[in-house]
């Protein structure tokens, strides 16, 4: 069955649409990382001043 109009998006525009949500999911996810990674870094940099903190406190304690 064919129609006298030609169709509103084509085979070529949904392959670009293709590519560049594989981009932007590329992009997000690089993104998600860095945030991840920078999370834990200062989890771990919080951990360590809560247990210096802990630390001296408990020496205050003991004297």
């Amino acid at each position: 069955m064919t129609t006298k109009y030609p169709p509103l998006i084509t085979q070529a525009d949904i392959e670009a649409i293709h590519q560049g949500n594989q981009l932007n999911r590329q992009v997000l996810q690089a993104g998600i990382r860095a945030l991840v990674n920078e999370v834990h870094e200062d989890n771990e940099q919080s951990s360590r001043v809560i247990r210096k903190v802990a630390d001296n406190n408990e020496i205050k304690v003991k004297q």
